[in-house]
C-alpha cells in the first residue's frame, strides 16, 4: 500500500497525539504471526525501549508502510544508529532505515477471535525462533509458495 508524504506525516501525528494506533495488516512478509486483515496497533517508538526482535513500522521514500522485524542496530562513520529489519518470510534483509522513517512499535495483533500482546510468551518465543534459526524463513517462504500456487490453482484467496 502506498502513501504520499502528508498521509505519513499525518499517521506520525497520530502516534504522537494519542500514543498509538492501530493499522490493517496487508502482505504475507510477516506470516504467519501478521496475517492479512489483522488489526496491529503500534504505538510511539522510543529508541531507549527498542530490542532485537521487536516489529517496527516504517516508511520508505516510495511512500510504502511496512512492519518488519529489528535484526541489528548498528552504528555508522558518522556515529548514526540505522536499523537493520526483515520479514519473517523474507530471505534478505531490508534495506537500512534511519530513526526519522520509524513510525511506532507494534504492541499487539488482533484478529476476530483474540488480541495477542508482543509480550506474551508465544510471541517472545517466536521472536526468538525467528532471530536464531534464520532457516525457518527459508521453510516460511517455501511453504507460502506451495500455499499461494494451490490458492492459485483453486481460484482462492490467502
Amino acid at each position: 500500500m502506498q502513501f504520499n508524504q502528508d498521509t505519513v506525516e499525518l499517521l506520525i501525528r497520530t502516534i504522537n497525539k494519542y500514543g498509538w494506533m492501530d493499522l490493517p495488516a496487508h502482505g504475507i512478509s510477516m506470516y504467519p504471526y501478521i496475517k492479512k486483515g489483522n488489526i496491529c496497533r503500534f504505538v510511539q517508538f522510543d529508541e531507549r525501549n527498542v530490542k532485537k526482535g521487536d516489529v517496527l513500522l516504517y516508511h520508505v521514500s516510495s511512500g510504502q508502510l511496512i512492519a518488519h522485524r529489528l535484526i541489528a542496530v548498528q552504528k555508522t562513520d558518522s556515529c548514526q544508529k540505522r536499523f537493520i529489519l526483515k520479514g519473517d518470510t523474507n530471505i534478505i534483509f531490508d534495506h537500512p532505515i534511519y530513526k526519522n522513517q520509524i513510525i511506532g512499535k507494534l504492541s499487539t495483533i488482533e484478529n476476530t477471535k483474540r488480541k495477542r500482546y508482543v509480550n506474551d510468551l508465544s510471541s517472545i518465543i517466536w521472536s526468538y525462533i525467528m532471530l536464531s534459526f534464520p532457516i525457518v524463513s527459508k521453510l516460511l517462504r517455501y511453504f507460502l509458495s506451495l500455499h499461494l500456487l494451490n490458492k492459485r490453482r483453486s481460484g482462492a484467496s490467502l
